[in-house]
């Protein structure tokens, strides 16, 4: 099979209700095979194959637990309908099915930030019942790592599957999340929304150009892209486009983001809330309340004061004066070039988040949390068999739905010149995780919420701010050390 029918024979799958799925663009159908064709090479790229063994389930019903929120699509679709990623998830589904002699059924819960707690109650409420209603949950990110933290799902280290050797699942998600030689959840390309969640900078080629910037890809590959670069470029780009004589989302802007994404800066400057501790367990890191992250938020603070500089707090508007034309930069969700800047007539690049200084070896950032956590409930009915389909969906996704959506969606379909793609290798590639992050809710939200807050309300005392609240971190992360770790 060439490349090119590989691109075209690409599948996908929804993210509704039960009983639906959002509607879908089928506009971009009619030029997906020519976006699909730019891509066709002479040699097919190699995909590494899983070493699952021949398995035959004998045509039973597979349940799976899934929340809906995002646009974007991730668990099933109902049908092929032309567009890329759409059939990628629709043809991996279909392959796992027809491999492993199964029929996917998926339920879908409302499930996304103010539905979390009510998706976990739910399938809680099945699994002390008893009721052996799922093999496999997957939920977003924070409603994951609450079932972990509840001890509702199986330690995955126990099964045979998944392979966690194997590239479709990121080495660093799991060697964070293992604690104790135990893992209660795993993710990687299974979940397209690792993809689309992932923080970058956009920019406006032609505002760039008009202000005399030195070439943002250029800044990334020399290694200049950095916060104080970003600000000393972005400070003076100001226009009060209203005449309100205040910063305001109609006017425009050098940067802009919005409140919910500042928590990025800390870890794409090099921090992280733990690191790695003695005989495997984490420990709180003592960079997140030092000197280090005391002057990142002075830097912030300061920053977002001049007028060039926009922190947006109405969630979902931000992206608005860079869609518009009015920004140079926007930090936002990677999502947002499908999403929001599809119909859009402006001419972006993306690049990755600005590192702290020069002397910082390489770009980092995280995920936005709206990605999905999967794991298998204690009561599912067979783990084994579980993990079993975990790994195939995991693996068809590594070979069939990522480079359906990263490198043709995001890198063709959406990218304006070829050095998108290259961005987009480093953003993916150090794209990082922190288990005080991913564990926030039972740490009540301190190991984000703090950073944040901070800038949003212009506060330098960080190291003093921090220290009131560590008493009550550590005695958190213990439990949630504690409770990874905890046997039976």
């Amino acid at each position: 099979m060439t490349a090119l029918l590989l691109l075209l024979s690409l599948s996908a799958a929804a993210c509704g209700e039960a009983a639906s799925s959002p509607a879908q663009d089928t506009t971009a159908s009619q030029t997906d095979a020519a976006y699909a064709e730019t891509e066709a090479a002479e040699t097919e790229p190699q995909y590494e194959a899983d070493s699952l063994p021949e398995t035959d389930m004998g045509g039973r019903t597979v349940n799976v637990y899934g929340w809906s929120g995002p646009s974007v699509v991730e668990f099933y679709v109902d049908e092929a309908n032309g567009e890329i990623v759409n059939d990628a998830i629709y043809e991996r589904n279909t392959k796992v099915e027809e491999r492993l002699n199964i029929k996917l059924s998926y339920t879908m819960e409302p499930g996304a930030y103010d539905n979390r707690g009510s998706w976990v109650k739910k399938i809680k409420s099945s699994i002390l019942a008893g009721d052996s209603a799922y093999d496999i949950y997957g939920g977003y990110s924070m409603a994951g790592a609450t079932m972990a933290y509840e001890r509702l799902g199986v330690d995955l280290m126990e099964l045979d599957y998944p392979d966690f050797d194997k590239p479709w699942w990121p080495d660093s998600l799991i060697k964070e999340a293992t604690c104790g030689g135990k893992l209660y959840f795993c993710s990687g390309d299974i979940s397209t929304y690792m993809i689309y969640y992932m923080y970058a900078t956009f920019f406006n080629k032609d505002l760039a150009e008009s202000y005399g910037i030195e070439s943002p890809y250029q800044m990334v590959r020399n290694g200049s892209w950095t916060l104080d670069k970003m600000i000393e470029i972005c400070s003076g780009v100001y226009n009060d486009l209203n005449g309100d004589g205040k910063k305001g989302i109609d006017d425009q802007f050098g940067f802009t983001t919005q409140r919910i994404f500042t928590d990025n800066f800390f870890f794409a400057s090099g921090l992280r809330t733990t690191i790695p501790g003695d005989e495997g367990l984490p420990v709180l890191s003592p960079e997140f309340g030092g000197e280090k992250t005391q002057a990142l938020v002075e830097k912030l603070v300061s920053a977002f004061k001049m007028e060039g500089l926009y922190n947006h707090d109405d969630s979902g508007t931000a992206h608005i004066p860079f869609a518009e034309g009015r920004a140079v930069f926007l930090m936002h969700e990677v999502q947002t070039a499908e999403i929001r800047l599809r119909t859009s007539d402006i001419n972006y690049g993306i690049i990755p988040s600005p590192k702290y200084d020069e002397a910082q070896s390489d770009y980092y950032g995280v995920t936005s949390f709206p990605y999905t956590l999967y794991g298998i409930p204690i009561d599912a009915p067979d783990p084994q068999q579980s993990g079993i389909v975990l790994e195939a969906l995991a693996s068809e996704s590594y070979r069939t739905v990522s480079p359906a959506l990263f490198e043709t969606a995001l890198k063709v379909k959406y990218a304006s010149d070829e050095d998108m793609s290259e961005m987009y290798d480093i953003i993916r590639r150090n794209n990082v995780f922190d288990i005080g992050r991913i564990f926030n809710d039972s740490m009540n939200g301190a190991t984000y919420s703090l950073f944040r807050t901070a800038i949003a309300d212009g506060k330098t005392t960080w190291i003093s701010t921090y220290e009131k609240s560590l008493k009550s971190l550590q005695k958190n992360f213990d439990k949630v050390i504690g409770a990874l770790t905890a046997e039976g």
